[in-house]
C-alpha cells in the first residue's frame, strides 16, 4: 500500500468517525456516547479514536466543530443577508440544535460552546451586528435579553417542535398551516424585538 492510500484510508476513517460523533451528540448527548458506540457506527476499529483524536474528548470536539460549521452554513443560507435568519428557519437543522441541548443537559458546557471558540454563533454575530449599527461601545443589557429570548424562541422551536405540535394538540394534517401561522407570529415578534433594541440603544 502506498503512503497515499494510506492516507486516504485514514482520512475516511477520521471522516466517518466524525461524522458518528456529530449524530451520536444529537442523539443520545456526549455522556452517554462511549468510544465504542462512535466506532460501530462510523465502521471502524474503535483504537483508532485514541489514535487519530487522543480519545473520546477529542473526537467528539471534532464532532461538534462539525455540527457547528455546517449549522452556520445553513443559518447564513437562511438569513438571506438580513442579521438573523428568517422566523423559525432554523427547523430544518435540528441536528446541531439537539446536539447543543444535550451537552448543555450533561453539563458539557465546553462542547456547548464551541460556535463561540469557533467564532460562528449566529445569536452572537447579530447581537455584535446591532450593537455596531447602532454605534455603541457595547451591546445593552436590554439588548442582550432581547436576543437571548429570540435565540431561546428560534432554537427550542427547531429543536422541540414535534414535543411542541403534540402538547398543542396539533393533528398532523395540520401541522404546515400552525408552522406558518407560528412563522409569522414569530415574523410580528421579530419586528418588535428589534424596534426594541433601537429604543434601547438610544442616548
Amino acid at each position: 500500500m502506498s503512503a497515499g492510500e494510506r492516507n486516504r484510508g485514514r482520512e475516511a476513517a477520521e471522516q466517518a468517525l466524525i461524522v458518528a460523533a456529530a449524530e451520536l451528540l444529537g442523539e443520545i448527548g456526549p455522556r452517554a456516547t462511549s468510544v465504542r458506540d462512535i466506532a460501530a457506527r462510523a465502521g471502524v476499529n474503535h483504537g483508532l479514536v485514541h489514535h487519530y483524536f487522543g480519545g473520546k474528548d477529542g473526537l467528539l470536539r471534532e464532532g461538534m466543530k462539525r455540527l457547528v460549521h455546517d449549522h452556520h452554513h445553513f443559518a447564513a443560507q437562511q438569513r438571506m443577508g438580513g442579521i438573523v435568519p428568517a422566523p423559525l428557519g432554523l427547523t430544518g437543522d435540528q441536528r446541531y440544535l439537539r446536539a447543543v441541548a444535550r451537552c448543555v443537559l450533561d453539563g458539557e458546557m465546553g462542547l456547548a460552546r464551541t460556535e463561540l471558540d469557533e467564532g460562528v454563533s449566529v445569536p452572537n454575530q447579530a447581537l455584535v451586528a446591532l450593537t455596531e449599527h447602532h454605534q455603541l461601545g457595547e451591546p445593552t443589557l436590554a439588548m442582550k435579553a432581547e436576543l437571548a429570548l429570540a435565540a431561546a424562541t428560534e432554537m427550542g422551536w427547531a429543536a422541540l417542535e414535534p414535543f411542541l405540535f403534540l402538547v398543542a394538540g396539533v393533528r398532523p394534517n395540520e401541522q404546515h398551516e400552525v408552522r406558518e401561522l407560528a412563522r409569522q407570529l414569530r415574523e410580528a415578534q421579530l419586528h418588535q424585538h428589534l424596534a426594541s433594541l433601537a429604543e434601547t440603544a438610544l442616548p
